[in-house]
């Protein structure tokens, strides 16, 4: 057996090697915490787009719509990113709006510093139109803005809402069959069951705008922006024409939901329900549904080359979004559109993207025969 001094010099010995033990790992402890904060201060200090320039590819004119978009939303996506990189925007339209996304999949360097920002072509990726080569859905989707539009007509031929399932002789004026204005419209008309004549072939939505003054054309599916600052003054308040509704948003569900940037004008849904007296119904309305988050709900959108990293991706996902919430950006918005357009998250828009890919035979079969009949 130890002796009592033996005892007391064991116990003081492991009091000693529990104290020496503690004061190391404080030391320890301290040592990391001197690393690691150094570590993030490092990474703080010296962010992914320190330096760097983000380029922005947009496949429209300079001075055209989607043109001024992306150079507005440019001047406060770089606050937003950390490092505030310099954001230029180049111009490559062509193609009918297709050579700047085969520009991403096939040129552009997947480094993160290039964006694709530009409206897209659902309809085109449905339809597989050999212009196209990109694949939507191997780009990392970064986020989206929708720009909503809306169906409205000549009071000479329909006075009220009621009187469009009657009128006789009405033409509604288009670009492209597969435009979204003019699908959209030809979608929601004949699901109505509305008697009228497709005119197409008109450069661009003012061009259609200026028909309908002169009376040429009686309905245009125009963006609400158009309408609120061209259509709405010259027309509707001087009582020559009247709203009819907004295409409303959607998710590759089917469920469909009214804009609340559109408080003033009833959803397509909403139209139906008050000249028919019951939901909508049938194969067009289906595939009006079908169609429309696939071609209207992602307007304006930013996405990235195929294989661009995760971290640049990431950071771009959540400046993107800050963007939209930045009060100054919205007064912006207010200036250029009369609304804020309404945000597609990274989720949804991939989700969206997807899907283009992914279509049923009769879906395909029922649009491609749809659109070549008024080619």
């Amino acid at each position: 057996m130890l002796s009592r001094h033996k005892k007391a010099y064991f116990y003081c010995t492991k009091k000693t090697f529990a104290s020496s033990m503690q004061r190391m790992a404080i030391v320890i402890g301290f040592f990391l915490s001197l690393t690691l904060g150094s570590a993030e201060a490092e990474a703080q200090e010296d962010p992914y787009y320190e330096g760097k320039t983000l380029t922005l590819y947009v496949g429209r004119t300079p001075g055209s719509g989607a043109d001024l978009a992306a150079r507005v939303f440019a001047q406060f996506w770089s606050q937003y990113i950390p490092g505030e990189p310099t954001v230029i925007v180049r111009n490559l339209p062509g193609g009918g709006g297709t050579r700047v996304w085969n520009y991403g999949a096939e040129v552009a360097a997947s480094d993160g510093f290039h964006v694709l920002f530009s409206p897209t072509n659902g309809a085109a990726a449905v339809l597989k139109e050999p212009g196209l080569r990109a694949d939507f859905s191997t780009m990392p989707f970064v986020g989206g803005l929708l720009s909503p539009n809306m169906a409205y007509i000549r009071t000479d031929k329909v006075a009220s809402p009621q009187e469009l399932l009657t009128a006789q002789g009405l033409r509604f004026g288009g670009q492209n069959p597969a435009l979204r204005f003019d699908l959209l419209g030809r979608l929601a008309l004949d699901a109505l069951g509305v008697e009228y004549q497709y005119v197409t072939g008109f450069p661009g939505g003012a061009d259609v705008f200026n028909a309908i003054r002169r009376g040429e054309v009686d309905i245009q599916v125009a963006s609400l922006g158009l309408y609120r600052f061209s259509i709405e003054p010259t027309l509707v308040e001087e009582g020559l024409a009247i709203p009819l509704w907004h295409n409303p948003s959607a998710d590759t569900e089917g469920n469909v939901t009214a804009l609340n940037v559109v408080p003033d004008i009833p959803s397509y849904m909403e139209f139906y329900r008050s000249v028919h007296g019951k939901d909508p119904s049938g194969e067009v309305y289906e595939m009006y549904k079908w169609i429309l988050p696939r071609v209207n709900n992602i307007v304006y959108a930013a996405l990235l080359p195929p294989g661009t990293p995760e971290e640049p991706t990431r950071i771009l996902r959540e400046a993107f979004v800050k963007v939209t919430e930045d009060p100054d950006y919205q007064a912006e918005e207010q200036r250029m559109y009369g609304f804020s357009l309404p945000l597609v998250g990274a989720e949804e828009g991939t989700e969206i993207l997807r899907s283009l890919y992914d279509v049923p035979a009769d879906v395909a079969s029922f649009l491609k025969a749809y659109i070549d009949e008024v080619r």
